[in-house]
């Protein structure tokens, strides 16, 4: 009798509760979110679509163990289930504390909650009205869908929508463990539409809002309030449920609308004071915090001397210490992960305050927790990609910052690769009765060297994607470059993950364009690995090294290396590549080759057909290709034989097409390439046939030096034509270039006066 009327009362509990959450789902779809964007369009297909960084979870296999093969523990589990399901509720909530305490990760104790149905059972004291047995049952579920196969169970039978109704209790405890048990059961694309759709995204932002604590949240970790205490517990319980919903950019908009934004800036802010140090924890996780401080978050003020005496004198209270500075961190933890998914999206960017968020996230990566540390990284790799934030960062020293986390990373490493472990004592040490049963004649300490440590290779990715975001940044690039930056990464060359060498390979591409630098490079003879690089599949690796060798062409010792291993073969077959990213690099590389190298145009024609597909680039559709083949093909053009060449494949009618285009680099690649290519007969003629004189005129009006100067000479060299002598008189040269010869630039002179010259002299003569 008291099941059922516990069913009933459930039943209209939820009743109540799908109308409610309709309404906010109602309320909630009015606008729509495209490319981190709000909108006030209505659009409901958009609503239904759910977009997420992980595809759904696959169905793993589970261990089936046979009934001659149970265990008395076994029929035990389905005895407490049944205790659950028709005890009363002293039985039920007895019950339900002594499978608590199973572990559950054993195939046995799974296979018995499956066949005994516990995920229904569960779903429904839930729906009862007995406050104790709801918590007993939340923390049995909460360990329940750290399982997959339970995470299903709970998706497959409505009960996702039972444990959202919780998160409006009125109980402080059990809105923290359900919003506990929304983090882990929420992790596919099915579980985060049912949570968002159920309503969730609201209640969980109110839990983030602990206005009534103090401003600054751990005020005094000694004497914490269990209220304040309570609210932070449920705070981080919201987060980490919203992390695990922010991989959805509809969750995200949710959160946006719902006014997530300023409750999370504001615990990243109140979270944390000025360091000190805590006892070492046990976790991996949590290792050697330093946590926040008593200070005020504002003033930044170190500690008073009666806050050190305190300090001191309470030692004793070492593992309430570690407990309340575990909890800030594990809040800290979940925010940031947060702000990690939301800093994708324009709108959250420029909703905060960039000056204040990114100097916090900076001062949490001095924190020694590699997981904070690793989302910071990342969403400062997220702000980077804006010009005005790299400019913040550069002025919050943020490149000492990053340097800081990659040298504590080698330190530690360095200390735990020389750390060994006794395997045994010496016998004269050992104690008298195990000399009598062990008669060994060891002399010496055996030592076992311990395994060698690894990398962590998330927060290297993380950190130098920050890196090469913010090099991007020309004062961060020189700071970078004094902060010995180039020397770090060359030590992590040897990864073998491309995700992690390719924001490693970027950085050196853009930061080590210096004389140390590329000599750095030589003598750690970090150029054979580069060459090896060429050989792989990444486009933006492969990219990022054919631009690091065309810098390395700049010191003759690299470049007379790079000769020596013929490296420029390699990078005339990546203009085969299907990416325009690779093609465009392995052009800019060989333009550079061709620039510095005497060997280069040798090297080019003995490859079959690589100057036909050097010209056949100029066709390509991307702009970064084409700018890069014609700056290839100027340079080739410096030699006869390989001018003759070119001029078979009919270079110049290719660039008699680009000169109208609008793009300033382009414009001047191009018109440098014509300067060169129209040395040799007939290729002036065919220029002019193409209608490339006349636009070659309107450079002379630019206001950059260096066009003006590679259109003189062009113009220099397409008159020898006679035709083309009478188009640049007809539309004005003249007067252009009598203005070009009073110019400084003695090169801008001798090409305008040379012009002249030929024009005056096939005008007089006609």
């Amino acid at each position: 009798m008291a099941r059922s009327r516990r069913r009933r009362v459930s039943c209209h509990g939820r009743r109540i509760s799908q109308q409610s959450t309709r309404s906010i789902s109602i309320a909630m779809s009015q606008t729509d979110y495209v490319n981190g964007q709000i909108t006030n369009n209505e659009n409901p297909k958009a609503e239904e679509s759910e977009e997420s960084e992980d595809d759904e979870l696959p169905i793993l296999p589970r261990q089936f163990i046979p009934d001659s093969e149970l265990s008395p523990q076994y029929w035990f589990l389905l005895k407490v289930v049944k205790y659950i399901k028709f005890g009363s509720p002293t039985a039920t909530l007895l019950a339900l504390c002594g499978l608590n305490r199973y572990d559950l990760t054993l195939p046995m104790c799974q296979q018995a909650l499956e066949n005994s149905e516990a995920v229904d059972v569960l779903i429904n004291v839930l729906e009862a009205d007995d406050h104790k047995c709801k918590v007993a049952a939340l923390r049995v579920l909460q360990n329940m869908v750290k399982i997959q196969h339970f995470q299903r169970l709970l998706v497959m039978k409505s009960g996702i929508a039972t444990v959202v109704k919780l998160l409006s209790e009125a109980e402080p405890d059990v809105r923290c463990l359900a919003a506990g048990t929304l983090a882990h059961a929420v992790n596919n694309h099915r579980s985060r539409m049912l949570t968002r759709k159920a309503g969730a995204v609201p209640l969980l932002v109110d839990l983030l809002d602990i206005q009534n604590a103090p401003v600054v949240v751990t005020t005094d970790e000694f004497n914490l309030k269990a209220a304040t205490k309570q609210k932070i517990q449920a705070a981080t319980a919201a987060a980490k449920a919203l992390r695990s919903l922010s991989y959805s950019s509809s969750a995200r908009r949710d959160m946006y609308l719902a006014g997530g934004i300023p409750l999370l800036t504001r615990l990243t802010l109140s979270v944390g004071g000025v360091h000190r140090e805590y006892p070492q924890a046990t976790s991996s996780s949590l290792t050697h915090h330093r946590a926040p401080s008593v200070a005020s978050t504002t003033t930044g003020q170190r500690p008073s001397v009666n806050v050190k005496s305190r300090l001191t004198s309470r030692r004793a209270m070492a593992a309430s210490v570690y407990s309340d500075s575990e909890l800030d961190f594990e809040l800290l933890t979940a925010v940031n992960g947060v702000i990690h998914q939301c800093a994708a999206d324009d709108i959250f960017r420029a909703s905060v305050r960039a000056d204040m968020l990114l100097g916090q996230l900076l001062r949490h990566m001095r924190y020694d927790c590699e997981t904070l540390q690793t989302l910071c990284a990342s969403t400062i790799a997220h702000f980077a990609e804006d010009e005005t934030n790299r400019r913040v960062l550069t002025q919050l020293k943020a490149t000492e910052t990053i340097v800081w986390v990659l040298k504590q990373g080698e330190y530690q490493l360095q200390m735990a690769s020389n750390y060994t472990i006794p395997r045994s004592r010496p016998e004269d040490e050992q104690p008298l009765e195990l000399q009598v049963q062990i008669d060994r004649p060891t002399s010496h300490v055996e030592e076992k060297q311990v395994e060698k440590p690894q990398v962590n290779i998330s927060l290297l990715k993380a950190v130098s994607t920050a890196v090469w975001k913010l090099s991007l940044s020309p004062e961060a690039r020189d700071r970078f470059r004094q902060l010995g930056i180039v020397r770090i990464f060359i030590r992590h060359l040897n990864q073998s993950t491309e995700e992690v060498l390719l924001p490693i390979v970027s950085s050196i591409s853009v930061i080590g364009t210096d004389p140390e630098s590329l000599a750095l490079l030589r003598t750690e003879r970090a150029v054979p690995r580069f060459v090896w690089l060429l050989s792989g599949n990444h486009p933006g690796l492969l990219s990022a090294a054919a631009l690091t060798m065309a810098n390395l062409t700049a010191d003759l010792d690299a470049l007379e290396l790079l000769e020596t291993i013929d490296a420029a073969r390699l990078l005339w077959s990546l203009l085969k590549h299907p990416s325009p990213v690779v093609q465009a690099g392995a052009a800019s590389a060989i333009a550079a080759f061709s620039e510095r190298s005497k060997r280069a145009g040798e090297v080019a024609r003995s490859l079959v057909g690589g100057l036909e597909l050097l010209v056949s680039l100029l066709r390509a559709p991307e702009l970064e290709v084409v700018t890069a083949a014609a700056a290839a093909v100027a340079r080739m053009a410096t030699e006869d034989e390989t001018l003759a060449v070119l001029s078979d494949h009919h270079v110049v009618t290719l660039l008699a097409s680009l000169v109208r285009h609008k793009n300033r680099d382009l414009k001047l690649r191009v018109a440098e390439a014509i300067a060169e290519c129209c040395r040799w007969p007939g290729n002036p003629a065919q220029l002019g046939q193409g209608g490339g004189v006349k636009p070659l005129i309107g450079y002379l009006r630019s206001s950059h030096l260096d066009l003006r100067r590679a259109a003189a000479k062009a113009l220099h060299q397409v008159s020898s034509d006679r035709e083309n002598c009478f188009i640049l008189h007809h539309h004005g040269a003249v007067m252009l270039l009598l203005k070009l010869v009073g110019c400084g630039d003695v090169e801008i002179q001798s090409a305008a006066a040379g012009c002249l010259s030929n024009i005056r002299n096939f005008i007089h003569n006609a």
